[in-house]
């Protein structure tokens, strides 16, 4: 499933050494034409500016509402948080509660909606959002009217009422604008005083900020998906079956392609992992089709086939890998019974589910949720 969000012409964020007389004009408003340009070039930031203060205080009561003030007060924090540290922060405190950077990107889509509507009132928190698994983009530059950019707004927006997660990019009229540099063009925007009739965009990828992905686990999250190692045998997940040729010396060789260069376990299974999910187009029908080896030829398959992959892959190089099946609940809205495997690493089972290309990764499912499946059982082989 490929997912192109917005149609959008481009911002910027090439990051640059320029002093501070610089950098503010770079970013002030033309009162004549209402044109916000946002260009800084190079890769790094060497001026210090300082953060504005935000409340020092910390709590654990979850606010349902927070005033446009307050998360602006928020954003604008976070944009001098990236002119000093040259990347995003992992969470950002709002009247005392810590935001994660994909719970941010919503409150500050929503108070931009709520400002060009001239509507006052307070934004509603959602929780709970998950940060993106397949972030990516390139390139992007030009211009764009503000209500191309609002409208771009609004479907960042309903992208993440529907999946609860922030999007892995923005598809825009001259090239991918990934994740993190949404999250600090929105914050820019929100920051002007009046909202601009045009945006110039220059953005360069990689760049610091495009290079450091944010992540925030608020205390006390558990992922359900992941189990702790209880001890005993591993053997039985390394043996080789009908539909899971990891004694193969096709599959053998290609493993040790996938792992080259990568040292630890986890990198290794995180190698194998991605592989599949970027490599195997998920295909619909019930049960095993091809097994392991004729899916990863053919490059397609569904859940099971998918699962197959993965586990006989890992198990060939002596990683244990084990498959997963219940019964779980689409963001569709679907139910079905569905297949998916646990790679062992150290003390941990972590899920890997490569049925989604845009919205899983490792140890991340949010195709469906995790917070409220069926669970059949956890099985060496699969009896269909």
């Amino acid at each position: 499933m490929i997912i192109k969000l917005i149609s959008f012409s481009l911002f910027f964020i090439c990051i640059s050494s320029v002093n501070a007389e610089d950098l503010n004009k770079s970013n002030e408003i033309d009162e004549t034409n209402q044109t916000l340009s946002i260009v800084v070039k190079n890769n790094n930031v060497s001026d210090y500016v300082k953060p504005v203060p935000l409340p020092s205080y910390t709590t654990n009561n979850k606010p349902t509402k927070l005033s446009q003030s307050s998360i602006i007060l928020a954003s604008n924090y976070v944009e001098r948080y990236v002119y000093v540290n040259k990347k995003l922060p992992n969470s950002v405190k709002i009247s005392g509660y810590a935001f994660s950077m994909p719970e941010y990107l919503y409150l500050i889509s929503k108070t931009i909606q709520y400002k060009y509507k001239n509507n006052t009132s307070d934004i509603v928190v959602k929780y709970n959002l998950k940060d993106p698994q397949n972030i990516r983009g390139r390139k992007v530059y030009g211009n764009i009217s503000y209500n191309e950019f609002y409208n771009n707004v609004n479907k960042v927006i309903s992208y993440m009422n529907y999946y609860k997660v922030a999007p892995n990019y923005i598809n825009t009229k001259g090239g991918m604008m990934q994740y993190q540099t949404i999250i600090f063009i929105f914050t820019k925007v929100l920051n002007r005083e009046e909202l601009p009739e045009t945006i110039y965009l220059d953005i360069s990828t990689p760049n610091t900020i495009t290079n450091a992905i944010p992540k925030y686990i608020r205390p006390g999250t558990k992922n359900p998906l992941n189990n702790k190692y209880a001890g005993g045998s591993l053997a039985k997940y390394l043996k080789s079956s009908k539909n899971c040729q990891s004694d193969s010396t096709y599959i053998k060789k290609l493993a040790k392609k996938i792992t080259k260069g990568h040292k630890t376990k986890l990198a290794k299974a995180k190698a194998i992992y991605y592989w599949v999910r970027n490599k195997i187009g998920y295909s619909y029908y019930y049960n095993t089709k091809y097994g392991a080896k004729k899916t990863i030829f053919k490059k397609k398959g569904n859940c099971v086939d998918q699962s197959h992959a993965i586990v006989a892959l890992c198990r060939s190089i002596k990683i244990p890998a084990r498959y997963v099946h219940g019964k779980v609940k689409f963001v569709s809205g679907k139910r079905t019974g569905h297949i998916w495997t646990q790679i062992k690493v150290g003390k941990t089972w972590y899920v890997a589910d490569a049925s989604s290309f845009e919205l899983n990764g490792f140890g991340a499912v949010n195709n469906w949720k995790s917070d409220s499946y069926r669970l059949y059982g956890r099985h060496i082989s699969l009896p269909f």
